[in-house]
């Protein structure tokens, strides 16, 4: 297959701009259809199974091996701890699934084959312990669901980065951090877990900027994914999981993907409505970059201060998720996107048919229908809330005793 390569930017450009870089790049396109012939190169063995992984022989300082791994490409920067064999042996004890189970038959963009061995190899690599290997073997099984669509999350210039949330005695069991600081640094289980993400992505998926991975910018979430644990103790509503459809003594994971979080910082509201309606700024703050209508699914992590206050008042998650969708509305003129707006194909969308007629002042909701905003419990005290936008897909919740 032939390319031909259009310079940035081919985004937020006049009609004029587009039509001037698509005449200079008119007689490459012609040459390359008339010309280009495929070149002879040599075929990989595409026979070599996945398992058992290679292994080789170095001789070197703990820096050396790091060094070493970040110049091939199988560390993201941060120190890893070197999978040795003994180690990632010792690793494989932490579940009863066979090292050579193929558990992700095809990682995008590169489709490298995930087994289990690897699986136990990058838990070494990002710090953690055998009794981590459920929960990601958990997580990867979310991850590699086609309804979470890691494709679109890992190639696309958004700053897109996996939320996980840990529901269910398991927390307890590895050390899930869900109180004080639950996001931030200092809770092994969550760090390492998060590293491993990245490493899956980056290491076997082959995901790194700028090529295939083309984020603008990227954020930290690109190096040590989000991983906390649902407050349960401190929830004054059903726990996540369980709206989900699972029982309240299952262990769940939960994968989301999300842009950089927004911070809600609400100090003064003693009632639900003020509450909410404030919340709803943030929203809208984090939904109104988007330049096309499009629905997404949204996560609101509730500090439990905040989720009290508004419990108190006798509100329901349903009762926030309707406050949300109505107040986090903005003006239809706001939209980059709009027919006729400022927005170039194919960020150009119609509103939905349903709305009827549309002026520059309609009030646009921030997605389709309030069951798009899901709600947990996550954290300390204080007055912090924190709105992650969704992005390409829905979460995804999986069982973690099977990976036992």
């Amino acid at each position: 297959m032939a390319f031909v390569m259009v310079p940035h930017p081919v985004g937020m450009i006049t009609e004029d701009e587009v039509v001037e870089k698509a005449d200079a790049a008119f007689p490459e396109i012609l040459k390359t259809a008339t010309c280009w012939r495929p070149s002879r190169t040599e075929i990989p063995d595409l026979g070599k199974p996945p398992y058992p992984a290679d292994v080789f022989e170095f001789r070197g300082t703990y820096a050396q091996v790091n060094e070493l791994f970040l110049n091939q490409g199988w560390s993201l920067g941060l120190p890893i701890v070197p999978p040795t064999v003994d180690r990632v042996q010792e690793m494989l004890t932490g579940t009863s699934h066979a090292a050579s189970e193929v558990v992700w038959d095809g990682v995008p963009p590169r489709m490298g084959t995930l087994t289990v061995e690897l699986v136990a190899a990058l838990g070494v690599m990002a710090g953690c312990t055998p009794e981590h290997m459920p929960l990601l073997l958990a997580v990867v099984e979310a991850l590699a669901s086609p309804e979470y669509n890691w494709r679109a999350q890992t190639t696309t210039t958004h700053p897109v980065a996996p939320l996980v949330l840990v529901n269910g005695p398991i927390r307890h069991e590895v050390g899930v951090a869900s109180g004080a600081g639950a996001a931030g640094g200092g809770h092994l289980t969550n760090v390492c877990v998060g590293y491993f993400i990245n490493l899956l992505g980056d290491v076997v998926g082959g995901s790194k900027a700028p090529d295939p991975d083309k984020t603008d910018q990227g954020w930290a979430g690109n190096i040590v994914a989000t991983v906390v644990g649902e407050n349960e103790e401190a929830n004054p509503w059903q726990p996540y999981h369980v709206e989900m459809g699972f029982m309240a003594a299952d262990s769940v994971v939960t994968v989301a993907g999300g842009s950089p979080p927004g911070n809600n910082s609400d100090h003064s509201s003693t009632h639900a409505r003020d509450l909410v309606e404030n919340l709803a700024v943030t929203v809208a703050g984090q939904r109104a970059g988007l330049g096309c209508l499009r629905d997404v699914d949204g996560f609101l992590l509730l500090t439990p201060e905040h989720a009290a206050t508004i419990a108190h008042d006798g509100w329901g998650k349903d009762d926030i998720r309707r406050g949300l969708w109505e107040y986090a509305r903005y003006p239809y003129r706001l939209y980059p996107g709009k027919p006729g707006g400022k927005s170039a194909p194919p960020f150009t969308c119609d509103p939905p048919q349903e709305w009827g007629a549309v002026s520059d002042e309609t009030p646009v909701p921030p997605m389709d229908a309030p069951e798009s905003i899901h709600i947990a419990v996550v954290g300390g005290p204080g007055k912090h809330s924190q709105y992650w936008d969704g992005q390409f897909a829905p979460p995804v919740s999986v069982l973690v005793d099977k990976w036992r």
